[in-house]
């Protein structure tokens, strides 16, 4: 016999026959099942079943085919973009804070440089008077004692008889260790207080040939304007000539007239004392800017120190051919209302000379310069206007 177990067939049990299903069918351990009524009168017939479709048909294909649609996304330039726009913000915003904020930045300095000049007047000494006793208080002052009596001389002969000496000028403020700008801000203070032609007389430049001179100008031979504000502006140097100019915009409260302002000019050449540049003056604030354009005349043309604006276009109505001019604004002022207006033609070299980045005549740009001017009747008679001849330096320089 082997030595492994040998299986033993089993034999297999008959399975008991199934009954015919009836109205019950018992179950072997369970409940007995009420199975599914069917084809009962009461039951509607159900229809037919459809179908069913796939997308592989033919009708269920669409007619068109999909669009896909797809996101835009944000693009290296806009990547870019926005750092270097917030970083452009931020940068402007400091500059904005520094510029109005720090006490030493330039929007401090520009308020302080035009803010009105208050020159505090000069102290005056106290006089102390000594104690005075009774006794001297009674005793009468002594009497004056009498002149020394100058012997009699002879009358010198024609020959020896010399004419007067002139009136000495009266000298420049003292330098007590002052700036520059402090000696001509109180030079100026000093031209506009002055009451007579004799006591402005060396301090404007050129100077005056003698004191008679001045005083046949009637806006120097006597007291100005009361002076309402004093705008000092930024100095400018010129190494060339050994010059620098302070200008200031003086404010006067002329009656019937508001508040005129008027441009002004203070020089100092080299290390000599500042004076009033009297040119300008004379023709802003005298008036001789003012009666040359007054109304059409025939003079020869006219120099005068103003401030100009060129201005694109000419918009003024009874000017001949003004699609081929442009204007020049003549003011007494960098602020304020102009004096008059000049014309240019088109084609000329002032056009190129506004045109020019490197000049300092821009369009809408109020600087000084001296011009020379003339009534133009040739043209059109019917319509005369003042044109501009020549532009000779852009400022008032020397």
């Amino acid at each position: 016999m082997p030595d492994y177990p040998v299986p033993v067939p089993v034999a297999k049990t008959p399975e008991p026959p199934l009954e015919e299903a009836g109205e019950e069918t018992a179950a072997a351990d369970g409940s007995k099942i009420r199975p599914e009524p069917r084809l009962m009168k009461e039951r509607a017939v159900a229809g037919p079943i459809q179908a069913r479709h796939s997308t592989n048909d033919e009708h269920m294909k669409r007619l068109e085919p999909i669009q896909t649609v797809r996101r835009r996304g944000s693009t290296r330039l806009m990547q870019a973009l926005v750092p270097a726009v917030f970083c452009a913000a931020a940068t402007t915003v400091s500059y904005l804070l520094l510029y109005f904020y720090l006490p030493s930045g330039p929007g401090k300095r520009l308020k302080e440089a035009t803010a009105p000049l208050v020159v505090p007047p000069p102290p005056t000494p106290e006089i102390v008077m000594a104690p005075v006793s009774p006794a001297q208080a009674d005793t009468p002052p002594p009497a004056p004692a009498p002149a020394p009596v100058q012997p009699a001389e002879m009358p010198a002969s024609p020959e020896a008889v010399q004419a007067p000496a002139p009136a000495p000028a009266p000298s420049a403020p003292a330098d007590d260790g002052l700036s520059p700008a402090m000696i001509a801000n109180e030079l100026l203070e000093a031209f506009l207080r002055a009451k007579d032609a004799r006591t402005r007389y060396g301090m404007v430049e050129p100077e005056a040939a003698s004191i008679s001179e001045l005083e046949a100008m009637p806006l120097m031979n006597g007291p100005l304007w009361e002076v309402e504000r004093i705008s000092t502006e930024l100095p400018q140097h010129h190494p060339d000539e050994q010059v620098t100019d302070y200008p200031y915009r003086v404010t006067f409260f002329i009656p019937n007239r508001k508040s005129v302002d008027f441009s002004m000019l203070v020089r100092q050449r080299g290390t000599q004392a500042p004076k009033v540049f009297l040119p300008a003056f004379l023709d802003l604030a005298g008036g001789r800017l003012h009666s040359f354009t007054r109304e059409p005349n025939a003079l020869d043309p006219g120099t005068f120190h103003a401030v100009i604006e060129p201005v694109p276009g000419c918009h003024e109505a009874g000017i001949p051919n003004p699609d081929r001019k442009f204007t020049l604004r003549l003011l007494p002022s960098s602020i304020g209302k102009e004096t008059s207006r000049a014309y240019v033609s088109t084609g000329s070299r002032f056009k190129k000379m506004v045109e020019d980045p490197a000049s300092s005549l821009r369009w809408g740009v109020r600087i000084r310069a001296t011009v020379t001017i003339q009534w133009n009747l040739r043209e059109d008679p019917e319509k005369p206007y003042l044109e501009l001849i020549d532009i000779n330096s852009l400022g008032w320089g020397p």
